[in-house]
């Protein structure tokens, strides 16, 4: 996951201030915290619009896409 310095620092501040908890924890927190809008993103939250990606049938054989970790 990539984040700007600065929220890279309020991750650590959070987590410093609630007994050094694991990063996993303050982002779990964060996003449970999020009370989402008409539009299914928590108000206040400014998100960048991506359009979709079709991930459907790929070209060769018209099996669907699949993605491994």
């Amino acid at each position: 996951m990539n984040i700007t310095p600065d929220v890279k620092a309020l991750l650590d501040a959070y987590s410093a201030a609630a007994g050094n908890a694991p990063q996993w924890a303050v982002i779990e927190a964060a996003i449970r915290a999020g009370k989402p809008d008409a539009t299914g993103v928590p108000i206040g939250w400014d998100l960048e619009r991506h359009p979709a990606l079709d991930m459907g049938m790929d070209h060769a054989g018209g099996e669907p896409m699949r993605r491994t970790a």
